[in-house]
């Protein structure tokens, strides 16, 4: 059972001039600076978004996977700097998948009187063509393992079964996106956890990417939506190492959050799997 697992944390972020990488907790690196200079007499007015107009052009460029993203804010200067790593980190979850393929940002922001610059430099670690692959190679697959009446449980079965036999798990800890997952055919966790999100999507299925610990450090899975209900999928946990071809298990298959945190913990708020899927049993 695999059991070193490296994840970055999006979560763990300090406030200014931190670093946070992901793989080693899912939280990208970030640093922030800001400065405040005094406004002319006759400042002409400018129309400046409020914070939830922010938010949604930050998450705009996170998802459209844009590298300098700048925008404007009209407000107390102070607490704006206070607030922008939340505001950073509420863009992010608009959309797991861009915040887990996001490795760093910085941003700076310059202020004169209540009027407000902000500029957010940002690395990915997969391109836009990049990403473009993975969901070809996600509606070719899909068009091969879905068949005509399937229900929602059976899809995600053949979804998990896939990404189990083809993708092997990185022993290197140098691969952690999905398309290091299609492309090498091996990935981390978090390549896993991408696949499976961007797979469930791509098919109808909610999805969520689930960042958290096991008894060898950070790690992240899924939680899917069947029915109404969450459940939570661990693709890398079900593929053996070394690998075995064409064998999978499902040890760790639309489980509740009890049967599951028998050997993962988290500490985040997440949608609650308070029962257990039929048929399924807690891990042993």
């Amino acid at each position: 059972m695999r059991r070193h697992v490296i994840v970055n944390s999006l979560l763990a972020a300090s406030l200014a001039l931190s670093v946070f990488m992901l793989e080693g907790r899912l939280e990208p690196p970030v640093q922030a600076g800001s400065e405040t200079i005094q406004p002319p007499a006759a400042a002409a007015a400018v129309s400046y978004s409020p914070r939830a107009k922010l938010v949604d052009e930050l998450a705009a460029g996170f998802k459209g996977r844009s590298t300098d993203i700048q925008t404007s804010y009209k407000g107390d200067h102070a607490e704006l700097v206070k607030a922008m790593p939340d505001l950073v980190k509420q863009a992010l979850f608009r959309d797991d998948y861009s915040a887990y393929v996001l490795e760093s940002y910085s941003y700076k922001i310059r202020t004169v009187g209540d009027n407000s610059s902000i500029r957010v430099k940002v690395r990915y670690r997969e391109t836009p063509e990049q990403t473009a692959v993975v969901k070809e190679k996600s509606r070719q697959t899909l068009g091969e393992i879905i068949r005509p009446g399937m229900d929602d449980e059976e899809k995600l079965r053949a979804i998990h079964d896939w990404i189990v036999r083809h993708v092997r798990y990185d022993e290197s800890l140098t691969r952690y996106t999905a398309y290091d997952a299609v492309v090498n055919g091996t990935a981390v966790c978090q390549g896993y956890a991408l696949l499976m999100y961007r797979m469930a999507a791509d098919a109808g299925i909610e999805a969520r990417i689930v960042e958290g610990t096991v008894d060898s450090g950070d790690h992240a899975w899924n939680l899917v939506r069947l029915g109404g209900s969450w459940y939570h999928v661990d693709a890398t946990w079900d593929d053996p190492v070394p690998d075995r071809g064409s064998r999978v298990r499902h040890t760790y298959f639309l489980l509740s959050d009890e049967q599951i945190r028998k050997d993962h913990s988290w500490t985040r708020d997440y949608p609650a799997a308070p029962q257990a899927y039929k048929g399924t049993a807690s891990p042993s």
